[in-house]
């Protein structure tokens, strides 16, 4: 595979090549390129038949006309707006013909005697000092047509000139898209290349949304692609829009960005803050890590294409995808680090046992380089060396570096105003210290990922004339140097 990859990608090189000789105009030129790597791509997938071929979702069967023989069961996506107090993820049960299996649990299920998700546990870190625990109560519950749920939705369209050989199927699958939509939802369109073009502000009149977008499609095309600006200008779109009800902003590109200024952090950050949760379509061989890490943080799914027809398929299952699911919620248990899910669905007629998997991260580690983070990292009155009640923490932080090896942090030491500046500023840079220490000695963290520093009292997030300021003070506090 790796070889067919690599003659793939020489022969792309060499098509550049003679393109740019060519006297056409550079955006022509640019077009005819990106035509010529994309009949590449395509011709390289049709070889390889290894890669599983994805089953989306296109339509609805009751659990008594289905086969469970066939049944598939996933983790759709999961929400970590509440975490630590609650989390919730939305599970799909679906056949290998692409339909969601109904009436598998209240207020839909056909059969109150059957229990069909019968367990669910976590798995907390996933290089350090990694453990199980059990989640003895959930709940499930089934959304439906039957839901009157109005969901506000924005799609965004990359209008860039790599995307220029799928235009046709872009115009057919945002039309299957609207045409889709419940009769209580509001959908907003937008394409861009440079900038953020609004073609359709969010609305609810399906045929008014179609025609303001037939008559203005084809227009704001060009060569530069400023994917994450028009990420962070789409959540605008959803002002008007209640901020309790589901938002959900669908952007679709091939990640090749080489016009932005914003950061994914900027991103996850107003997302989470304006509870939008974010899909991400890639097509071909994207520049993808940070569109899977904006959707992995802000509750969203990610999806790679390969194909027009799978392209299309793919704007029919995020649709129905969001309007049918089963919905787990629980306590889970407090580990700011990597989670792994693991759901059961107990299928009695076959005697058999399905598992779903899902993860998430809790670490706050999407925050660009510059940003900070504080732990509760605790010491003794007039101590330096970390209580083993803080260990936990140590270990989470370890689990985060073993996982992002690019990841480097500073280790600050700060202290309330209570004593000198002289004694404050000694215990702060060895309280740091003793938090590095403990990381090095836990795990294959070389030292030149880490550094520790001490501020005494001199940069205080809170008022030292209060027990409770003066305790916001005294903090261990991570900052991203690179990741």
């Amino acid at each position: 595979m790796k070889y067919k990859f690599f003659n793939a990608c020489l022969l792309v090189c060499i098509i550049s090549i003679i393109i740019t000789s060519c006297k056409s105009t550079p955006r022509k030129r640019d077009f005819e390129f990106m035509k010529e790597q994309q009949e590449l791509q395509n011709e390289f997938i049709e070889v390889d038949s290894t890669i599983p071929k994805p089953i989306y979702i296109t339509g609805t069967l009751p659990i008594d006309k289905a086969d469970p023989e066939k049944f598939i069961f996933d983790i759709f996506r999961i929400n970590i707006d509440h975490y630590p107090n609650e989390l919730l993820f939305h599970a799909r049960v679906y056949d290998s013909a692409g339909n969601f299996i109904t009436n598998m649990a209240d207020p839909y299920k056909k059969d109150s005697s059957i229990n069909y998700f019968t367990g669910l546990k976590e798995q907390l870190g996933k290089h350090y000092n990694i453990r199980e625990e059990e989640i003895p109560k959930f709940t499930v519950r089934e959304f439906g047509a039957g839901d009157s749920i109005p969901f506000h939705i924005a799609l965004t369209v990359d209008y860039s000139g790599s995307m220029e050989p799928v235009m046709g199927a872009i115009f057919e699958g945002t039309e299957i898209f609207v045409d889709m939509k419940f009769p209580y939802d509001n959908i907003a369109l937008a394409t861009f290349n440079k900038s953020l073009d609004v073609k359709v502000p969010l609305m609810r009149d399906k045929k008014e949304i179609l025609n303001l977008y037939k008559s203005s499609r084809t227009q704001g095309k060009g060569i530069f692609s400023g994917v994450y600006d028009a990420l962070l200008n789409s959540i605008k779109l959803f002002e008007p829009a209640p901020i309790e009800d589901p938002r959900i902003l669908v952007v679709f590109s091939d990640g090749d960005d080489n016009y932005s200024k914003t950061k994914t952090g900027a991103i996850i950050q107003k997302a989470k803050r304006e509870n939008i949760n974010i899909f991400c379509v890639a097509f071909g061989y994207p520049k993808d890590e940070g569109l899977k890490e904006i959707t992995k943080y802000t509750g969203g799914k990610y999806y790679n294409v390969y194909t027009k027809e799978d392209m299309i398929k793919v704007f029919r299952d995020i649709y129905l995808s969001l309007r049918y699911y089963y919905l787990f919620t629980y306590k889970p248990p407090k580990y700011w680090g990597y989670h792994r899910i693991f759901a059961d669905l107990s299928l009695a007629a076959i005697d058999k046992t399905l598992v779903a998997e899902g993860e998430y991260d809790t670490s706050d580690l999407w925050n660009d380089v510059g940003d900070e983070f504080v732990r509760p990292i605790l010491f003794d009155y007039d101590k330096y060396e970390v209580k083993p009640e803080s260990y936990y923490i140590i270990d989470e932080i370890v689990d985060a570096l073993l996982s992002r090896p690019k990841l480097k942090l500073e280790i600050q030491g700060h202290t309330d105003s209570n004593g000198g500046v002289e004694y404050n500023q000694v215990l702060s840079e060895r309280r740091a210290k003793a938090v590095y220490d403990e990381i090095i000695k836990r795990g294959n963290i070389k030292e030149n990922r880490l550094r520790y520093v001490g501020f005494g009292y001199s940069r205080p997030i809170a008022t030292n004339d209060t027990d409770e300021g003066r305790a916001k003070n005294r903090r261990t506090q991570f900052v991203v140097l690179a990741k």
